[in-house]
């Protein structure tokens, strides 16, 4: 396919549009309002002894999300869950969606979106209800899960 120098230059100029993110940089988002179930139990995966061994351990845990994004009102946004590395080893969670909130899943180390659209209001409030697996070889007492949210504001 041949391309003139016009074309070819609006071309270049469409991929650069199409490349180039519009998202700011990712900010922490407040919120302290945000609480999770004291405790959570976690059963066995598997109940039998079988000639496959499966250490992972299932629970669920049910969080009442409460952020703060009043400095991004009037925004469009996308805001994250994030799961930092945790002591226990490697964590999965995953959650339904859930109002406002959309389904996800990741693993500890990761980010995962929840919620992508117009920030309308200074407070954003809903529930996740967490699907989490972990290897019970390595948890030996009880543990305190570590997350918070992010947000990526459309400049």
């Amino acid at each position: 396919m041949i391309f003139t120098g016009l074309t070819r230059q609006i071309l270049s100029t469409a991929l650069c549009a199409l490349t180039t993110t519009s998202w700011a940089a990712t900010e922490r988002i407040d919120d302290t309002g945000t609480s999770l179930e004291s405790i959570t139990r976690m059963y066995w995966r598997q109940l039998a002894p079988s000639r496959k061994v499966d250490n992972t351990m299932e629970g669920s845990a049910q969080v009442q999300v409460r952020l703060n994004l009043a400095p991004w009102v009037g925004r469009t946004g996308r805001i994250f869950l994030v799961l930092p590395e945790q002591p226990m080893g490697p964590i999965r969670a995953s959650w339904p969606a859930h109002g406002r909130f959309s389904a996800g899943s990741l693993i500890s180390g990761q980010r995962a979106l929840v919620y992508s659209g117009p920030i309308t209001s200074p407070i954003m409030e809903g529930i996740l209800v967490l699907k989490l697996e972990v290897d019970g070889t390595r948890l030996q007492s009880i543990q305190r899960l570590v997350f918070h949210f992010e947000i990526d504001v459309n400049q």
